[in-house]
């Protein structure tokens, strides 16, 4: 248990990788999704440095977890074996071979310690469920600002981890690419370190649609939280995903005591990832 070993969740847009070492996330960093090519070429030269460097496909190299110099990328390390949950089959195909000295786990649903999943709920969104109930316990609702706004909730019953139930909707920069090829004026949506709201009331086409996406996508959020709260008043609640740092900051600014309230979690599908894993090694 305590090789290092490599989780991959395969996203809708992008790929995000997590090393583990010593049960510790040392590393985290995103790529697009990849070629046979690009994946024949990875897992042929073990992952190594300059497998990653050759084929030039890491787009933010995000070594977010404190120190962290990912030893994937910068240190040849001998990778006991590699976790993948996926929500797209064409790149899940990909991934279906490994080199020998190690092994390739795929998620299966029918494997994931939560019951109540229906058959075509993605995996990352019970990937993140289970995470989040491991570190907050449960009942809790999990809102991972995507490609797709989701809301996942899990309770337990029973002494069982269950699957409440949930929604989805356009993430903010679907709707925003919806608008675009509609609408010249639209601009590029905020970054956390600008997140600010805009005036509700626009004069203008560009102010117009971020005031729709603004306070059209925190309402939502809002909504969902306040019914959330009225059926588990003390249950938990955490924001996840590439825009959930915006979400969050916007969500502070309209509503200080609910975003109070909402935990921000960017690691939470490599949290699952590792629930996941023990999970497995036990029964193994």
């Amino acid at each position: 248990m305590s090789e290092p070993w490599l989780a991959l969740v395969i996203g809708n847009t992008r790929l995000h990788w997590g090393l583990f070492y010593q049960e510790t996330l040392n590393g985290v960093w995103h790529t697009p999704h990849l070629t046979a090519h690009a994946v024949e070429h990875l897992v042929s030269n073990g992952f190594k440095p300059i497998a990653w460097q050759s084929i030039e496909i890491i787009e933010t190299i995000e070594i977010t977890v404190p120190l962290a110099q990912s030893r994937c990328l910068n240190q040849e390390i001998a990778l006991s074996s590699l976790w993948i949950a996926s929500a797209v089959p064409k790149q899940t195909a990909l991934w279906r071979s490994f080199n020998d000295s190690a092994a390739a786990n795929i998620v299966e649903r029918s494997h994931i310690p939560l019951s109540g999943l229906y058959q075509t709920m993605g995996i990352d969104r019970a990937i993140n469920l289970l995470g989040a109930g491991n570190i907050v316990g449960w009942p809790v609702l999990v809102i991972d600002g995507g490609t797709a706004l989701t809301f996942t909730s899990g309770v337990q019953q029973s002494g069982k981890n269950v699957f409440y139930g949930g929604a989805i909707l356009p993430g903010v920069r679907l709707q925003a690419q919806s608008l675009a090829q509609q609408t010249a004026a639209l601009g590029e949506f905020v970054t956390a370190a600008d997140a600010n709201l805009p005036e509700r009331w626009a004069t203008d086409t560009a102010g117009a649609i971020a005031s729709g996406l603004t306070y059209g996508t925190t309402s939502a959020m809002i909504d969902y939280l306040s019914d959330w709260w009225q059926r588990f008043p003390t249950g938990k609640a955490i924001l996840t995903g590439g825009d959930g740092p915006v979400l969050h900051a916007l969500l502070q600014q309209r509503t200080p005591a609910i975003a109070a309230r909402v935990a921000m979690d960017s690691y939470l599908m490599f949290w699952g990832m590792q629930a996941y894993r023990k999970e497995r090694m036990l029964v193994a």
